[in-house]
């Protein structure tokens, strides 16, 4: 069962991600997904007046739920694989450079691709700090 889910968690995960590069893909290309785009950003806007602080909470709440993760991995020395702490620290690097570096000035689809991306991130730190702290000591 936990094989199950932690597949299942993977390819939602790749979804994320594969959802965000085909926003970005097709936001320049398809005239009904930039009117979506563009209408989504309008209502983001006019929901939220200050979305600069929202973006970055949100970079604050990745950064410090992956710097948990790895301090209680290297902590507790749990036999966990290194690679789910790469790819964690990756994905949140990923996730950090787009939603500091960018805006909806330099990508029109800026809010959904870096909220796409920002799901990415949380469910990978998830599931690390679930390994993490569901395995067995060395």
């Amino acid at each position: 069962m936990k094989k199950v889910i932690y597949w299942i968690v993977n390819l939602l995960e790749i979804a994320f991600l594969v959802g965000a590069y085909l926003v970005n893909y097709f936001t320049p290309r398809k005239m009904g997904m930039a009117r979506f785009v563009v209408y989504e950003n309008m209502m983001i806007e006019q929901n939220y007046t200050n979305i600069q602080s929202i973006k970055m909470i949100a970079v604050g709440v990745v950064i410090l739920l992956a710097i948990i993760t790895i301090l209680i991995y290297f902590v507790n020395k749990k036999n966990v694989n290194i690679t789910m702490i790469v790819v964690t620290i990756v994905i949140t690097f990923i996730y950090t450079w787009f939603t500091v570096m960018n805006s909806k000035d330099t990508y029109t689809a800026f809010y959904l691709i870096s909220s796409l991306i920002g799901c990415a991130a949380l469910l990978q730190i998830l599931k690390t700090l679930i390994s993490i702290l569901f395995t067995k000591q060395k």
